[in-house]
């Protein structure tokens, strides 16, 4: 993906169509004027149609397409898990002609290509445990829940592994490259290229999957708010956000 691809991705419904709960997902895109949208393809439209043509090929007992990156298989297993014998969900790319069947076989289908493990770039940070110069072998408590894994560094990468070491109750290090990961629960198992090795700024890295997502923070501090403090919450919020945060004209209700 591009840089700052997160930052600008955005994804909204609004409205529901006919039939069995049609959703039509769109994609918000913030331009600079002028910008004309010619209906050009991006990575998003591309990933959406491999998407399309995963589905098909499980549901068709077929080879998945070549292009489909091995990390994204495993997203599949909780993809329609609740769907029942009878139920399907259709996916359908911007510039497709035809959906494709999502059904409880595709699902069951796209599983069992997933293997035991898989790789995938990695980026984390924590206090080196063990560190052998022979081998140029080291073990990494990660932050959150990873736990220790462990992995191999260069030459040139050996000062900075061992300062980390000597340092390890009050050093951190941050480490990027190729890591292994289990299919099972998606936890990084062990580095297997390391490309960067870095000091790490306290706190960093540390990542907590099993935390709330941040829309159930927002539902329940929403719901923990008196009704009257709702009641002066301007209603038109969304389109005068700058104004009403930081000033600079009328604020009423």
């Amino acid at each position: 993906m591009p840089k700052g691809f997160e930052d600008g991705f955005r994804l909204q419904f609004n409205r529901l169509e006919d039939g069995s709960a049609v959703v039509p997902l769109q994609r918000v895109r913030i331009v600079e004027q002028g910008e004309l949208d010619f209906g050009n393809l991006d990575e998003t439209d591309e990933a959406a149609e491999l998407i399309d043509a995963a589905i098909a090929a499980a549901q068709a007992d077929e080879p998945l397409p070549s292009a489909l990156p091995s990390n994204v298989i495993p997203l599949f297993r909780d993809f329609g898990k609740s769907l029942r014998a009878d139920e399907v969900l259709f996916t359908r790319a911007r510039r497709a002609a035809t959906e494709a069947a999502y059904t409880d076989k595709a699902r069951k289908r796209l599983a069992e290509w997933v293997g035991p493990v898989y790789e995938d770039v990695v980026d984390v940070a924590g206090e080196v445990r063990m560190a052998n110069v022979g081998p140029g072998a080291f073990a990494l408590q990660c932050s959150g829940t990873q736990g220790l894994v462990s992995g191999k560094f260069s030459a040139e990468q050996e000062a900075r592994v061992l300062d980390a070491l000597r340092e390890d109750r009050t050093a951190r290090l941050r480490v990027r490259g190729v890591g292994e990961f289990s299919t099972a629960d998606r936890r990084l198992r062990k580095i297997v290229r390391v490309d960067r090795v870095e000091p790490a700024a306290a706190g960093e890295g540390a990542f907590d999957e099993g935390a709330p997502p941040i829309w159930e923070q927002l539902g329940a501090i929403g719901r923990s708010a008196p009704k009257e403090a709702w009641e002066v919450v301007p209603s038109d919020l969304s389109t005068r956000i700058d104004e009403v945060v930081y000033g600079g004209g009328s604020q009423r209700p």
